[in-house]
């Protein structure tokens, strides 16, 4: 390898100093057909799915399911992976990051009486996917919805 390609590497490296980061998010549905936003500090308070890392050893549905228990005392059930991609140093996240996401749709396990952890999660609404997409939502959030709103209309 080339100085110059090492030089880069390491540029990288310390840049993005948590290396890849794998993480989860959930697109949560309610019986009345909306979808729960959240708002964190960690995004600068856009709007956003709640979720967070998967911690070696855990699945990707274990995580959700920890994650949402964790921010907002709610058990939910993954349905399925409605989206994934890859998210490289958003102008929207408090740091410089490189993750790869995989995004549930999941269901509501025990009703919707939310209580926020108030660290990760400082905000939450139900909002219908058409006012979703109209908020100022952190980056990929809306074409998660959009994916949502395609699943929906595929599994009526």
């Amino acid at each position: 390898m080339s100085m110059n390609n090492e030089n880069r590497i390491e540029n990288m490296n310390n840049k993005f100093s948590k290396g890849v980061e794998v993480v989860v998010s959930a697109t949560i549905e309610n019986n009345s057909g909306k979808i729960l936003l959240v708002k964190s500090p960690k995004w600068f308070d856009k709007w956003t799915m709640p979720g967070g890392h998967i911690e070696p050893g855990e699945s990707m549905a274990e995580a959700i399911k920890r994650e949402i228990q964790e921010e907002l005392n709610l058990e939910v059930k993954p349905i399925t992976i409605i989206s994934f991609g890859e998210l490289i140093d958003s102008r929207d996240f408090h740091r410089p990051a490189h993750f790869i996401y995989f995004d549930f749709l999941c269901k509501l396990e025990n009703g919707d009486d939310i209580k926020l952890d108030n660290e990760e999660i400082a905000d939450y609404i139900w909002v219908t996917p058409e006012q979703g997409l109209k908020m100022n939502l952190g980056e990929s959030y809306g074409d998660t919805i959009e994916k949502y709103v395609e699943y929906r209309n595929r599994n009526k």
